[in-house]
């Protein structure tokens, strides 16, 4: 069993040698159909129904990160999710979301008025404890220092940012946070990229349902290869959210 643990660990360091590395700040294609591993899907008509994908995330400090990214057929309801393509698709964000009151009345008039389900691909770009478990570098830190631990690591990396930018000029963007049940460090819930993280409240309320009151909203993207592939992606490693809000009004 050791060595076939091994042969495992081996198999999936090379698959990730082999895959293209960004440098933080560095825009690049989310989905690239020439990039190294990249796989398009297709339904059984024959009709486009989603890609995966990877790349590797150069952070200097942290070392390298394997990171996987998906598109793939869902279901949701429209007030969970943002459509970026066809923004009236999905939930309306606007400036009633930027107040945590005016949120909440929004939000639970909306959970009404678009409680109709959609479909279309949802963006899903994680990272694997295993994966994690590869990454050289965060395990010589964790050896070199013996008062850092494995929750000091998902700290520092809470404060890495997932920005996505549309052919529309639209952008939203997502902070990595850590799924316990899942056991994956996830980019999943999207906020507008020039307001920053939505008010959830404190204590954030939960008497409006999982999915209505977080910080972002999911994103699902329609079933179109062409539309897919204009998705414009950059990372960014920040200490705190007012460097993050620093860093959109610099732009």
């Amino acid at each position: 069993m050791a060595e076939e643990k091994q042969q495992h660990i081996r198999e999936k360091e090379q698959y990730w040698r082999n895959i293209e590395t960004v440098q933080l700040g560095q825009e690049f294609p989310l989905f690239d159909t020439d990039r190294n591993r990249t796989q398009v899907r297709y339904s059984d008509d024959g009709s486009f129904a989603g890609m995966k994908s990877s790349i590797r995330l150069e952070t200097g400090f942290l070392g390298k990160l394997n990171i996987s990214i998906s598109a793939a057929p869902y279901t949701k309801s429209r007030y969970a999710v943002v459509t970026p393509f066809d923004p009236k698709q999905g939930y309306p964000v606007d400036t009633d979301d930027l107040s945590f009151q005016r949120r909440v009345v929004k939000i639970s008039k909306m959970r009404h008025e678009l409680a109709d389900a959609i479909e279309g691909l949802y963006l899903f770009v994680f990272i694997t404890d295993e994966d994690l478990s590869l990454n050289g570098r965060m395990q010589a830190l964790l050896q070199e220092n013996a008062t850092l631990t494995g929750s000091d690591i998902a700290s520092m990396l809470h404060h890495l940012f997932l920005t996505l930018k549309f052919p529309n000029g639209s952008s939203v963007t997502a902070r990595a946070m850590y799924d316990t049940h899942q056991r994956l460090l996830l980019f999943r819930t999207f906020f507008p990229t020039d307001t920053g993280p939505l008010p959830v409240g404190d204590p954030v309320a939960t008497e409006l349902g999982p999915l209505s009151i977080e910080e972002g909203f999911r994103v699902l993207l329609p079933f179109d290869l062409e539309q897919v592939q204009t998705i414009r992606a950059k990372f960014l490693l920040l200490p705190s959210l007012d460097d993050y809000r620093a860093s959109q009004t610099s732009l």
